[in-house]
């Protein structure tokens, strides 16, 4: 799929998988390195891997009043929309697995944008919006989707904020960090531990108030997460560690702090 401009400056989609591009990233991609913002929201309009993959790219390389633009034009609450009908389905079929990382990886390309992620943070619905998305079979999906979310809480209070909201209200569960716990408790996936030890590290370490992270620490240990570390301990040696005198938790810091993701 390609788009092409016409003498008259309108823009129309046409097929070129006839015509093999030399560059073999471009046969998955739409080619949309010059798009404006308003025909990258028509082609959102059809959601699949090769619009997405070429709007990631467009959304990568775009400047802020781009992004900006794109934003007004509400091209984030399609993105989200997406990933909220393409977790109903479960993912069962590959393409739909391959779908849905497309669009969560444009989700990640505006969050590394400053008006991309000022954008999320001012309005709590992105956050809810985007932990739906675990409701997946889809491992890297969920992987990507938990980093994205230490990252807003690493970024600042209020997108620490949003993220404390966003697991209090994932599918109404009675404990709302069992979802982190559970998915640890159902993977034996290394890279996949440290991402979700990661967002569990980010959550305490970011609570400054000592009592609001004794409680947090708490709620991980009430989950038996204590009961777990030992089986990780192996694969995250770096990651956390287990001091046996006490009921006692620490998580280790990261060895640099991030901004973007």
């Amino acid at each position: 799929l390609s788009v092409e401009e016409t003498d008259a400056g309108a823009s129309r989609v046409g097929l070129s998988s006839l015509d093999p591009p030399s560059d073999p990233d471009a046969k998955l991609e739409a080619n949309m390195e010059n798009a404006d913002p308003e025909l990258c929201i028509r082609l959102l309009q059809v959601p699949t891997e090769v619009n997405y993959s070429g709007l990631r790219r467009r959304l990568e390389s775009s400047n802020e009043s781009w992004m900006i633009q794109f934003l007004e034009m509400h091209g984030l609450d399609l993105l989200m929309e997406a990933l909220e009908h393409l977790s109903g389905r479960g993912c069962a079929r590959m393409s739909d697995a391959l779908l849905q990382l497309t669009c969560v990886g444009c989700v990640r390309a505006i969050m590394n944008s400053s008006p991309g992620v000022h954008f999320i943070l001012d309005n709590q619905m992105y956050v809810r919006n985007l932990i739906q998305a675990l409701d997946t079979s889809n491992l890297m999906v969920k992987m990507q989707v938990f980093e994205l979310l230490a990252a807003l809480a690493l970024f600042d209070p209020q997108g620490r904020y949003l993220t404390l909201d966003a697991f209090n209200h994932y599918k109404k569960q009675q404990y709302r960090f069992s979802v982190i716990v559970n998915e640890l408790q159902a993977t034996d996936n290394a890279p996949y531990m440290v991402t979700l030890m990661g967002v569990v590290n980010v959550l305490l370490l970011e609570q400054e108030d000592l009592r609001s992270r004794n409680r947090l620490r708490q709620e991980f240990i009430g989950l038996q997460l204590l009961d777990l570390l030992p089986r990780m301990r192996y694969d995250l040696t770096f990651f956390c560690s287990f001091h046996q005198n006490g009921m006692h938790l620490c998580f280790l810091s990261p060895g640099r702090r991030r901004t973007w993701i």
